[in-house]
């Protein structure tokens, strides 16, 4: 069973206000135990829509009215009715510039081929996680799907160049630019992170 609100998957559409300054994701696991755990680490820096399971997932993700505001999608791997690499298939599809993150206890050659070529994941985190880095792991996320977007829409204005006034081209590189430069910091962090748990 679902922790997920309707008025969640609302908001997600209808305030692009909210997507703009706190990334959206969606969490599915069939566990409510990890939902909560999983929420309640992302909450205080994201919006956060829950699934149960995959077919709730890709409903939820049907539904969702600005798919470009769903930055990132994390997903337990064993799951019954649909694995997180068929859902993530499936996601593909449905929402292609969502960064996908596969939660899994258990770290087969098989799952990860399966993930990286049919999945097309982001990021593996491995159960037991470390909070901190589970966290930072989803910023990279974000942070990584904000730069596309900034990307891409300093190249559809630079398409567009004679309709559009070159200030407004210059606050899209600026933008582009910091989504750059967020990334890069929260890799940083993140190898940082790493570095220091392994010595």
């Amino acid at each position: 069973m679902s922790n997920f609100k309707t008025s969640n998957l609302a908001a997600l559409g209808a305030q692009p206000a909210l997507s703009a300054n706190r990334p959206s994701v969606m969490i599915v696991d069939d566990m409510d135990a990890n939902v909560s755990v999983m929420a309640t680490i992302l909450r205080p820096h994201f919006h956060v829509i829950e699934a149960g399971n995959g077919p709730e997932a890709l409903a939820l993700a049907e539904a969702i009215r600005a798919p470009q505001a769903l930055a990132c999608i994390i997903s337990d791997h064993r799951m019954p009715r649909m694995s997180g690499v068929q859902l993530f298939e499936r996601m593909q599809r449905l929402l292609p510039d969502a960064r996908r993150i596969l939660v899994t206890g258990y770290l087969d050659i098989d799952a990860i081929i399966d993930a990286i070529n049919k999945g097309k994941i982001y990021h593996f985190v491995a159960k037991p996680f470390d909070a901190p880095e589970f966290l930072l792991t989803v910023r990279c996320a974000a942070a990584s799907f904000k730069a596309d977007v900034q990307r891409q829409a300093w190249h559809t204005a630079l398409a567009d160049l004679h309709s559009a006034p070159p200030p407004a081209l210059a606050a899209l590189q600026r933008q582009a630019d910091d989504a750059d430069s967020e990334l890069a910091a929260l890799e940083a962090q993140l190898l940082a992170l790493r570095s220091s748990e392994a010595a």
